[in-house]
């Protein structure tokens, strides 16, 4: 199939626009990239792009769009198994895999291999373990998962009913689901792929109950690959997204392992039965699993939304609809889609957010592993502020991203809904991230009851551990209170928009200060007028938002004070904070007004902000282009028609819709001429044919 010759040229051309909202830049591309993206993901990106388009045979994705769940993950498969293979001759590393999968968009079998049984084996694992079960694991000899999530229980791990129980006689524990509710479900790299289990099961010794613990479970042979006895295991089946991925179900029929396949490093049973902790050690310790993975996911969070808005935003400037609309005129006719307010008011705060994305991202990590060195040290005190906090940021930044992702397919309009666009098969593989690891509405609830925690220590004057969330409830309430008759803070009380959006240590106050009196409020709710927890859950989400609101705006603005004052890269980053902070303050006006007394924002003061925020916005719109370039994302990662890094996008478009089988030469003829026979001809003919039939004389055979 070919175009037809003689097509004239598109006058102005998408290339042409897009090199014009390059030509905009204020700053150097490059050196913003060099900022605000890890130099760590910088370096993997560019080692593994090179890797991976140098194999395109196996590495090509512009096929998946036409392939099968079957092809898909024969294709994850397929590799997966090179990536391995080129790890084994030192190629690449592990954790250059990870970013593979990233860039390739994947997310295949061999997944939660890295993501979850690894790292479990890691943290959990004595040394012994760890020759035992880690050393293999590293090397790919057995192939992990971790079984958590269960068909009856997902967010309340304390009521798992796979048990674990010791059996004293032959120094072992016994594995078992008691019933269908105890399935282990929705378990990646369990379906076909992993050979071990990492199991949360209830761990019971001497009859008493000692909670959720990890044991290690043999479920496949490493030789045949063949279910053990005792083991049912499968593949759950197609889903919304994550083909590729053979989430699995489990079932243990009193299934025996070693007494060493219990993680012991921070529980331990001995031969005869005697439970062990190591002193001051938290119980919750053993969900550290869970925590490392949403550390990752509010780091993976930047990268991507940064690919939704770097196709979006390119998209959007070279789409050209209607004459004369916006409020400017444009050469050659038509106005790209970017100048039109309401494209703009969704796109652009969804860069300012993908900004302070990246910088929160690198902040909460280092947080992460400064918390890991403190327990490893045996100071488990900052455990519970860095579970609230991950618990919060991971729904902050996995609704700002899939969402986001859900928006910018909106924007592109109908070719958004085209698999071409880039933005449908990622939008289904980004989507469990607002549930897996906790859904996002029971993780609110973690964060807010630290939160409440917190406040009520106040309010009895016991003790607070230092860190970021108690400097800020101590900085703005008082014994643990709002106090309405004290003067609100001079950094932001009574100020325009303007100053605000020009002052950033206004805006952290502004930000805590918010957060600090919904707690507040919340706890008076409940213990003053007795608020029932199930009535308080509304208020935990937006108490959850209002203190990530807060945490997101730290770790931004601590990002942005690394650079030199007369750094050209500071005006439109400063720009994009104060966006970000009136856009969160004009989404939640209604907190504004509830604030104490004379903080309290009055209707003429929102209005204010609200028109701020939309001359900011036209403001940043005409960076738009070279901010999202900044990400540095290429062709191959974005895998989209509509974002082409040389603008030619109607004509990738069109040559990828002829990539289809139907319209291969070497496949569509043959397809549509069988289709023709079986569905089209007796369809078409079919009239003709009966009005035939009805005409032949009496006696004659009808055909």
């Amino acid at each position: 199939m070919q175009l037809p010759s003689g097509l004239e040229p598109m006058t102005p051309s998408t290339a042409d626009a897009l090199a014009t909202e390059r030509g905009k830049a204020s700053f150097d591309v490059q050196e913003m990239r060099e900022f605000i993206v890890s130099s760590d993901v910088r370096k993997k990106l560019a080692k593994v792009e090179k890797v991976l388009t140098a194999e395109p045979e196996t590495f090509g994705v512009r096929d998946v769009p036409f392939m099968s769940r079957q092809e898909r993950m024969d294709h994850a498969l397929r590799m997966g198994a090179r990536l391995i293979q080129l790890m084994r001759e030192g190629r690449i590393t592990d954790d250059e895999i990870t970013m593979a999968d990233t860039v390739l968009d994947t997310n295949g079998p061999f997944g939660l291999h890295r993501a979850m049984f690894i790292p479990t084996l890691q943290n959990q694992a004595t040394a012994e373990q760890q020759a035992l079960f880690l050393a293999p694991a590293l090397r790919y000899e057995i192939l992990g998962c971790y079984a958590q999530t269960e068909i009856g229980h997902g967010s309340n791990v304390q009521g798992l009913e796979t048990t674990c129980t010791y059996v004293p006689e032959t120094d072992e524990f016994e594995v078992h689901t008691p019933s269908i509710r105890a399935s282990k479900w929705w378990i990646g790299s369990l379906g076909v792929t992993a050979t071990h289990a990492m199991v949360m099961a209830q761990l019971v010794v001497g009859g008493k109950n000692y909670g959720p613990n990890p044991v290690v479970v043999p479920i496949r042979s490493v030789d045949t690959h063949a279910p053990l006895p005792g083991v049912t295991v499968g593949d759950l089946g197609p889903k919304f997204g994550f083909n590729a991925m053979d989430n699995g179900f489990l079932l243990l029929d009193h299934v025996r392992v070693p007494r060493i396949n219990l993680m012991q490093r921070y529980i331990s049973v001995s031969r005869d039965g005697k439970v062990s902790r190591p002193a001051n050690v938290d119980p919750k310790v053993a969900y550290g699993t869970m925590v490392f993975v949403r550390t990752h996911i509010v780091s993976n969070m930047s990268l991507t939304l940064a690919k939704a808005t770097t196709i979006a935003v390119r998209y959007a400037s070279m789409r050209r609809q209607f004459s004369g609309k916006a409020d400017k005129r444009t050469a050659g006719g038509e106005s790209p889609v970017l100048d039109y307010g309401m494209v703009q008011r969704r796109l652009i705060p969804l860069v300012a957010k993908n900004y302070a994305m990246f910088a929160t991202s690198q902040a909460f990590l280092a947080h992460y592993h400064e918390c890991m060195a403190a327990m490893d040290g045996g100071d488990f005190a900052p455990l519970k502020e860095l579970h609230a906090t991950a618990c919060g940021l991971k729904r902050w930044t996995s609704d700002a991203a899939v969402y986001g992702i859900d928006t910018c397919r909106h924007v592109c309009g109908g070719h958004g809904f085209s698999q071409f666009s880039g933005l449908n098969d990622f939008f289904g593989n980004a989507y469990p991230n607002i549930i897996w690891e906790g859904d996002n509405y029971v993780l609110a609830q973690q964060t807010a009851r630290f939160l409440i925690a917190q406040v009520r220590a106040l309010r009895s004057s016991k003790p607070l551990a230092e860190n970021q969330t108690a400097a800020y409830l101590r900085k703005h309430l008082v014994h643990g209170r709002s106090d309405a008759s004290a003067p609100p803070p001079s950094s932001f009380a009574g100020r325009s928009a303007e100053a605000l959006a020009a002052d950033p240590a206004a805006q952290l106050d502004l930000l805590g200060f918010r957060a600090a009196a919904l707690a507040s409020d919340l706890v008076d709710q409940m213990d003053d007028a007795g608020q029932s927890w199930n009535r308080s859950l509304v208020a935990m989400q937006k108490l959850s938002d209002a203190h990530s609101d807060y945490i997101v705006a730290s770790y931004f603005r601590r990002h942005l004070a690394t650079l030199p004052p007369t750094s050209p890269l500071l005006p439109v980053l400063n720009k994009l904070a104060a966006l970000l902070f009136l856009h969160t303050l004009v989404q939640h006006s209604s907190d504004l007004f509830r604030l104490p007394s004379s903080a309290a924002f009055t209707p003429a003061q929102v209005s204010q902000l609200e028109s701020s925020l939309a001359l900011l916005i036209e403001d940043v719109r005409e960076q738009a282009v070279p901010l999202v370039d900044s990400f540095g994302l290429s062709d191959l990662h974005l895998n989209s028609a509509l974002a082409r890094s040389d603008g030619r996008i109607y004509e990738d478009y069109i040559k990828w819709a002829m990539e289809d089988p139907l319209n291969r030469d070497s496949s569509g003829p043959a397809i549509r001429a069988e289709w023709f026979e079986k569905y089209y001809k007796p369809v078409l003919q079919g009239a003709n044919n009966n009005q035939q039939q009805k005409q032949l004389p009496e006696g004659k055979a009808r055909l």
